[in-house]
C-alpha cells in the first residue's frame, strides 16, 4: 500500500505554501527560484505531507534534497530531486507548480516508476 500510495500521481489545489512566495499577488515569477534553498525544500516537504495525510498515508515526508529546479517562470515552477519517507523510502520526485484555467495554483507530485 505504501508504493501505491507513493507511486500516484497527486494534484491537489496549492494554497498556503504558494503564500509564501506570491503573497497578495495573483501572479508568483519563479524565474530565480532556487529548488534546493532551505525555505523551497521545508515547503516541498510540508505540500507532500499535506498530500499524503489527505490519502490517510502511514507514513510521511522527512526531507527533500538534492533538488534541481528544471524550469521556473511566470506561475510556473518545476523542481526535481529526492524525497526521503519516514518508513525508509526514498524516491526521486519531480514536483509541478502551475495556476489552472481558473488562475488557481496546482502542485503536482510525480514519483519516478
Amino acid at each position: 500500500m505504501r508504493k501505491i500510495i507513493k507511486g500516484m500521481l497527486v494534484i491537489s489545489l496549492f494554497a498556503t505554501a504558494t503564500s509564501a512566495f506570491a503573497v497578495g499577488d495573483p501572479d508568483a515569477n519563479f524565474a530565480k527560484t532556487d529548488c534546493n534553498s532551505p525555505k523551497v525544500r521545508a515547503m516541498l516537504i510540508e505540500s507532500y505531507n499535506d498530500l499524503l495525510k489527505s490519502q490517510n498515508a502511514e507514513f510521511t515526508a522527512i526531507d527533500a534534497y538534492d533538488q534541481k529546479t528544471v524550469k521556473g517562470g511566470l506561475n510556473v515552477l518545476t523542481c526535481y530531486g529526492t524525497y526521503e519517507f519516514s518508513d525508509g523510502d526514498k524516491l526521486a520526485v519531480t514536483y509541478k507548480l502551475y495556476k489552472n484555467s481558473l488562475g488557481q495554483f496546482i502542485n503536482f507530485f510525480e514519483p519516478d516508476e
